[in-house]
């Protein structure tokens, strides 16, 4: 094996190469956007800086933290993580602080969250249920109230479609608290401090998380890797057997490369839906069923030195068009020139819906209105706006949505020369660390060093991912 086509040059697809390449193999690389970082993109404007949506570099492997540490040097910071609710016009410390709770929610509905707790905790001591779906997974571990007051909205805007149908087993890995029973302590005065539940600290480029996958492919370009941006994948030629090259469009014109190996981290169902000779029609209803939900950034740039303390802030009424705020100066003071500040608004949306689709200032007017309405004026400090789009950012888990995702993964393990990996690739709502390690995982599965098949379910254990992290 000498050639590798890697199809994605986001955190997965670019470490695959990365360690392609230190093992002397030939990796081309094939994006579809204008710049590496898939997800992990930085978008540079008028001198700030705003990522795609949130993002941090913390992991618990000493190895990637020792290569990432190598690669970037003196460029990376230290940072600290401070998150808010916006709950009935109050900030509330996420995770779940008992005296702020106890300090700005009403008495009454302390205390039927409170009481909504003890009750399920006691009929699922009495008689446990099975966690069907992400409702199930908050109602038996925080009470009705809690689902009804916070949870279940955030979770039915951030998806697009009501907790009952959406599957538990996101939930374990990314719920901070995950019972209320240490809240309830802390409420009664039985218990004191505060529970550790996440990652206070992260690692973070100077100049945006994109900058890591911007060095990284600085580095293989030197080594000799080829990287096609602005590229779309059209068709993969197999003969059942193996993949033997790929064809892809870019300006307008149409190429062909033979390969002798292929590492994906594009969609799933792009993967398998771009197969020449074609996948047989029983997958058809798979290919359609499984579905990515779409965000839409509306990045603002601030007249102001600061926004707030919190790094983001969640927004679960329905009433706003925001489901996060995020001021990325929390994460680097070389996000935001000098006595300036920004702003980035995270709306999450269906590809092509209104949202979408609507103009900048359409997005903005409603934006600046919701803001407004939250009690954050900011209209006279805004120097500027734009809007940052990702198709594929979050894979939409329905209830039934392993089984077809098993299926298309099955397909293609005739292929003993492919390897899907990634959030998209996998269909996996996975961090960025992860991702880098499942490209590392693949390149190695391909060198006959690991296994592809524990990649498919790679850090699926039902923990909560940051509370395992060294940084």
């Amino acid at each position: 094996m000498k050639r590798v086509a890697i199809l994605g040059a986001g955190p997965c697809g670019l470490s695959a190469a990365w360690e392609l390449i230190d093992r002397g193999l030939e990796v081309t690389v094939i994006e579809k956007e204008e710049q590496v970082g898939g997800l992990g993109q930085t978008f540079e404007y008028k001198g700030f800086r705003f990522d795609v949506g949130g993002h941090r570099f913390i992991t618990a492997s000493n190895a990637l933290l020792q290569r990432v540490c190598d690669l970037m040097g003196d460029e990376l910071i230290t940072s600290n993580r401070r998150s808010a609710i916006l709950l009935r016009g109050q900030q509330l410390q996420y995770p779940l602080s008992a005296p702020d709770i106890l300090k700005k929610l009403p008495l009454s509905v302390c205390v039927r969250i409170l009481a909504d707790y003890l009750v399920e905790a006691l009929r699922m001591k009495l008689s446990p249920k099975p966690d069907i779906s992400f409702e199930d997974w908050i109602v038996h571990r925080f009470g009705r109230t809690a689902y009804d007051i916070f949870f279940g909205p955030y979770t039915g805007k951030l998806w697009g479609i009501s907790p009952k149908e959406i599957s538990s087993d996101w939930a374990p890995q990314r719920i901070s608290l995950l019972n209320l029973s240490d809240v309830a302590l802390r409420m009664l005065g039985l218990k004191k401090g505060t529970p550790r539940t996440y990652a206070l600290k992260y690692l973070y480029p100077k100049k945006g998380f994109g900058q890591i996958f911007q060095v990284m492919a600085q580095e293989m370009e030197k080594a000799g890797t080829k990287i096609h941006l602005d590229a779309k994948v059209t068709r993969i030629y197999h003969d059942k057997e193996r993949a033997v090259g790929i064809e892809f469009s870019t300006n307008g014109k149409k190429e062909t490369l033979e390969c002798d190996a292929l590492i994906s981290s594009i969609p799933l169902p792009d993967l398998v839906g771009r197969l020449d000779p074609a996948p047989p029609p029983e997958l058809i209803p798979s290919l359609k069923h499984l579905r990515f939900r779409a965000l839409r950034c509306l990045n603002l740039l601030l007249n102001r030195a600061d926004f707030s303390p919190n790094t983001w802030m969640y927004v679960a009424d329905p009433r706003y068009i925001m489901n996060r705020l995020q001021e990325p100066k929390r994460r680097s003071p070389f996000n935001a020139p000098d006595g300036k500040t920004s702003l980035m608004l995270e709306i999450t949306c269906n590809h092509g819906d209104a949202v979408w689709e609507a103009p900048d200032q359409e997005i903005y007017k409603r934006v600046i209105g919701d803001l407004k309405a939250l009690g954050f004026d900011i209209e006279s400090d805004v120097i500027d706006y734009f809007s940052t789009r990702a198709e594929h950012a979050y894979p939409v888990y329905t209830l039934d949505y392993q089984n077809h995702r098993r299926r298309l993964i099955e397909a293609l393990r005739a292929m003993d020369n492919v390897v899907t990996c990634g959030r998209q690739g996998l269909f996996r709502y996975v961090f960025s660390d992860t991702a880098m390690e499942m490209g590392i995982h693949a390149a190695r599965s391909l060198l006959g060093k690991a296994s592809k098949d524990v990649l498919y379910d790679m850090k699926s254990e039902k923990d909560l991912i940051e509370a395992k992290s060294i940084i």
